[in-house]
């Protein structure tokens, strides 16, 4: 290990991304991750409780940053483009607000950062950083500095540097047993490079994430869970010598091992994840049908022309939809990015609207949801391009009636309520960004309930899916709210389990570690309660008074965000495609 930091006090923060002790647990009780159920043993550990909506995206940006989404931007993979009813990709450009790396680095301390969600571009720091998932591939420049890219081969011990598994590539051809193989591939090469990174830069933060405990979830828990429908113990057999999930937890826990042996015993140690995971069911919830049952939303008619080129747009949109579907699992997905070449830029960037809300009819609508999610905009005056209804009192009083109506919305099966909570969005979120974001929250069991394939059709807002329509699925597990949190070290009280934490908590927690005070800004708190009495009296909690940084100005006329060309963004779009996200 390096010996060259600048500070006694160091902090490595481990993100196993969906990591959730549903699993873990009941595998440490049968001795299959004997390093987790050592740090059980010898660490404060508590339930983290991830964002509103728990994604991948905005729950890492809440983590490093100890902020909500209305301070700090990042909502999702996309965020509303206002000139239109679109949406447009985001990535770290669209961060307002710093890091816990960045706020290092000011001070002074070095940094490494290996593959954390939404760091790409990347942002110069004192020390090194490669970027994570939201890199458009390979051939982009996604560390900092740039000549570490091409050292990446070596420092993964001569094997290809892995971005993103493509595991969501060999899913959908049904080939779990390469998912797999995908999965321990990205472990490994993970924990090489942040070994031999650490190894010869000087560094007082290490954070690094890796990301096959969630596209394990997402690919594997057919294979996995005996009660999942979709579940065949015959084609089990022809892949499988045993459980595949297990199997890519058992590498991560010795691979963990294998790390956690080379640092020194007065570093401290954080194992975080950002939301859980659990079954992906058949029940399916379709907002807009749900809206316009209740007359709040409208759709044309296939001969209608109240928007221009409204029936060109609506039945292209559906041609393109349709064709996409059929190509997906038949050809490669080179082949399929190959093809998408031939349609003319135009064509691709006008459709965007109507991917996501297809022949809305806007002049008579009052509110619509972007379905892949659990939100309902209201179609407003002054902001929407074909508003209809007045801020104000209008405006809260649709807002209350959809928040009193959608909560008793029930499954038609068992008679069970669906929606724990329609949030208005003031109540969860605060800051400069807060009115991108929504209008309401709906919060469900879990958030892949709002998924409906081929929306508008049917004539129930919810209903159970046949087998067939589970087996066109992307995905067979999902995101639940609750993550995990494991701190160990001198500073930490050991074998101590916590009431649950906030994914907001981590940023200031580190900070206190590293003996930096937190900024006023961060909406988090340093975990006392996992603290040791003697390190509270040593260093009593500080908060700096500090308002927010300065905010980054861009809107959607443009300005200080970097977005993707068309190239990249396709390669994103592929990407959350392929993992179920669209």
């Amino acid at each position: 290990m390096s010996t060259t930091a600048s500070s006694a006090r160091r902090v490595v923060v481990i993100g196993l991304d969906g990591a959730t002790f549903d699993l873990i647990q009941p595998w440490v009780a049968q001795g299959h991750l004997p390093t987790l159920a050592r740090l059980l043993r010898t660490s404060a550990w508590a339930p983290l409780e991830s964002v509103l909506h728990p994604f991948t995206a905005q729950a890492w940006t809440s983590m490093v940053t100890g902020a909500n989404q209305g301070k700090h931007r990042i909502f999702d993979f996309w965020e509303r483009d206002f000139s239109t009813y679109g949406f447009r990709l985001t990535n770290a450009s669209f961060r307002a607000l710093p890091a816990l790396w960045t706020l290092l680095s000011q001070a002074g301390r070095r940094v490494i950062v290996l593959n954390v969600p939404m760091t790409y571009p990347p942002e110069k720091v004192n020390g090194v950083l490669v970027s994570g998932w939201d890199t458009p591939g390979m051939g982009a420049a996604f560390t900092y500095p740039l000549a570490l890219k091409a050292e990446l081969p070596a420092l993964s011990g001569g094997q290809p540097y892995v971005i993103v598994p493509d595991d969501w590539k060999y899913s959908t051809a049904q080939r779990g047993d390469m998912v797999m193989a995908e999965l321990l591939r990205e472990i490994d090469v993970r924990f090489t490079v942040v070994t031999n990174l650490m190894a010869r830069e000087p560094w007082d933060l290490t954070f690094f994430v890796v990301s096959a405990l969630d596209g394990a979830a997402h690919f594997l828990w057919k294979y996995h869970d005996p009660s999942h429908p979709l579940y065949d113990p015959a084609v089990n057999a022809q892949m499988f010598t045993e459980d595949p999930l297990l199997q890519v937890y058992q590498r991560a826990d010795q691979r963990l091992g294998e790390f956690l042996a080379t640092l020194p015993p007065d570093v401290h140690v954080l194992v975080v994840s950002d939301h859980g995971e659990g079954a992906l069911e058949d029940v399916e919830i379709h907002l807009n049908l749900w809206l316009a049952q209740q007359g709040l939303l409208t759709l044309r008619t296939r001969g209608s022309h109240r928007s221009p080129g409204g029936t060109l747009k609506w039945l292209a949109a559906k041609l393109v939809d349709r064709g996409k579907h059929a190509l997906y699992g038949r050809v490669s997905f080179s082949t399929l990015s190959r093809l998408r070449h031939l349609w003319p830029d135009k064509l691709r960037v006008t459709l965007g609207e109507e991917s996501f809300f297809p022949g809305v009819d806007w002049a008579h609508t009052l509110a619509y949801s972007e379905e892949v999610r659990g939100n309902i905009w209201i179609n407003l005056k002054g902001r929407d391009p074909q508003g209809v209804v007045t801020p104000g009192a209008e405006y809260e009083a649709l807002r209350s009636r959809i928040i009193s109506e959608l909560q008793d919305l029930r499954d038609p099966a068992t008679g069970q309520r669906l929606v724990h909570r329609v949030w208005r969005r003031e109540e969860r979120f605060s800051g400069p960004f807060s009115e991108r974001l929504p209008d309401l929250l709906v919060e469900a069991a879990y958030p892949d309930l709002f998924r409906p394939r081929g929306a508008y059709t049917g004539r129930e807002p919810v209903r159970h899916l046949t087998l067939e329509e589970m087996s066109r699925r992307r995905i067979t597990g999902c995101h639940r709210a609750n993550g995990i949190f494991f701190a160990h070290g001198p500073a930490v009280q050991p074998d101590l389990p916590l009431a649950p934490a906030s994914i907001l908590d981590v940023a200031p927690t580190v900070l206190y570690l590293l003996g930096e005070p937190a900024p006023g800004w961060m909406d988090g708190r340093v975990l006392t309660e996992m603290l040791t009495p003697a390190a509270l009296a040593a260093q009593p909690v500080e908060t700096r008074p500090q308002a927010p940084p300065p905010v980054n100005p861009a809107d959607s006329a443009g300005g200080a965000v970097q977005g993707y060309d068309e190239a990249e963004a396709q390669e994103v779009t592929d990407r959350l495609a392929g993992l179920g996200y669209l």
